[in-house]
């Protein structure tokens, strides 16, 4: 059955087995990482600050009054998403903290920052939320793509690390995530925020509950926060994650979180107005059983096919993939129609794709003309950007779907039956489905073939 919900299931936790030495790799590639771009790197804010140096109340001078923070409360409007969740931050926040000051002067002095972030998380921000919220975990982990990715679902950094939660594959297998050359798990809105919230639960229980060693843990690797915990208890010093001699970058990790967070706790204060989001749902996901087009979808959906392919970017193809059942997010307002249409659409129209290899004297012209597809359907499906091919080189070749600009314009082919044909050979030369070959040509299944009779096997013959 196909199921609309507006909340995906989560994932349950991995068994974390050898995960200390995988993420001792993973420290290792996402400190090279962390040192290209300032506010890209990784893991969200923390909880308990142990052994904080600083009295909160020696901060009064950064701090809003009470009576600011009444204010707020009293003036807050709930229907913004991004007041709701500072509403329900609840994290100790070391508001004087050299650290944390710096970053805080560092997004006040650049507001268009979380302008930016505020558009590109508006359409997955509440389903992170829900996410967040049937865990319960702390809130402040909502911000936790904004340090990693600028809330960006197609980030990629040189160190390998991908996705909204700039996870590297290596981790993402060891949390669930599934990868083919169909499909890369974590570019899926979804399944990254499940499998990155399963990690973070991984790393909260290795360090017995202490938040903030946890999320330095999943910008260093835990190995490496473990050996700074240890050398400190060896020499009598406190082993607080503010204490730690760790990475430049993990050093300002945390603060980057923390600094946020205290700025949308308390925005009337510091003056920086972040963009109000709805507070309500505008993704819902759709479940699909078996293989379909993502052009199709789109045009069932009634939706732009950018768009479509914006909101999932995890499908590196014009296809979702035929070995997993997928997740497609649609808007809202788009998913009670295209559940309809799913339900509705016959078997025989949904696109499937045939594996070739390309040989000497290949062209896709001339694979196109061969297998009654086209040259531009060709390239979409193999994400191709010109149309140089190289022999040896694996292509799926798309049956066609009427629906697409490309075949629909594909002329007509006809085809000579030979001694020793049927309809599966014939399907199978030609990538399309006997269903079609029968619909094209008015035959019935049990129709015999004869040598010499001519069956058209053309895209848009029907």
């Amino acid at each position: 059955m196909r199921t609309l919900c507006i909340l995906s299931s989560a994932l349950l936790l991995a068994g974390c087995q050898g995960l200390h030495s995988a993420n001792t790799a993973h420290s290792n590639d996402k400190e090279a990482a962390n040192n290209q771009l300032y506010h890209t790197s990784s893991v969200y804010s923390s909880l308990q600050v142990h052994n904080r140096t600083a009295d909160l109340g020696r901060a009064y001078s950064m701090t809003p009054s009470h009576a600011d923070m009444l204010q707020r409360a009293a003036t807050t409007n709930q229907a913004n998403l991004w007041a709701d969740l500072a509403d329900n931050m609840q994290l100790d926040l070391p508001l004087d903290h050299p650290r944390v000051v710096a970053q805080r002067e560092w997004y006040l002095k650049h507001p268009g920052y979380m302008r930016s972030v505020s558009e590109r998380a508006r359409p997955f921000l509440y389903l992170i939320k829900e996410e967040i919220e049937k865990r319960d975990m702390p809130m402040e982990l909502v911000l936790l793509p904004v340090v990693e990715s600028t809330f960006d679902p197609k980030a990629y950094s040189h160190a390998h690390a991908a996705g909204l939660w700039q996870m590297l594959k290596s981790t993402g297998k060891h949390f669930g995530l599934k990868y083919d050359t169909w499909y890369d798990g974590r570019y899926d809105v979804m399944a990254s925020t499940n499998a990155a919230l399963d990690y973070m639960a991984y790393l909260n229980e290795f360090f017995d509950g202490d938040w903030v060693l946890a999320l330095a843990a999943y910008n260093s690797g835990e190995g490496r926060v473990q050996r700074a915990v240890r050398a400190n208890r060896r020499q009598g010093k406190p082993t607080d994650y503010w204490s730690l001699s760790l990475p430049k970058e993990t050093q300002g990790y945390i603060p980057k979180l923390l600094a946020l967070a205290d700025i949308l706790k308390h925005e009337t204060h510091y003056g920086m107005e972040v963009p109000a989001l709805p507070n309500k749902p505008q993704l819902a996901v759709i479940k699909v059983e078996r293989q379909l087009d993502l052009h199709m979808a789109a045009d069932l959906a009634g939706m732009q096919r950018e768009q479509l392919k914006a909101l999932n970017p995890a499908f590196k193809r014009t296809a979702t993939s035929p070995t997993y059942l997928a997740d497609i997010l649609v808007p809202v307002a788009h998913a009670q129609g295209f559940e309809i249409a799913m339900v509705d659409l016959p078997e025989q129209e949904r696109k499937s794709y045939k594996p070739y290899r390309v040989q000497g004297g290949d062209s896709l012209g001339r694979i196109a003309k061969r297998y009654g597809s086209s040259i531009q359907a060709i390239r979409q499906a193999n994400n191709l950007s010109g149309t140089t091919i190289r022999v040896g080189q694996e292509l799926m070749l798309p049956t066609p779907y009427a629906g697409t600009a490309a075949t629909s314009s594909s002329p007509d082919r006809v085809y000579q039956v030979k001694s020793g044909d049927s309809l599966s050979v014939i399907a199978s030369r030609f990538s399309v489905s006997i269903n079609e070959l029968l619909r094209w040509n008015s035959l019935t299944n049990k129709h015999s073939l004869r040598a010499g009779q001519k069956l058209v096997v053309a895209a848009n013959a029907g």
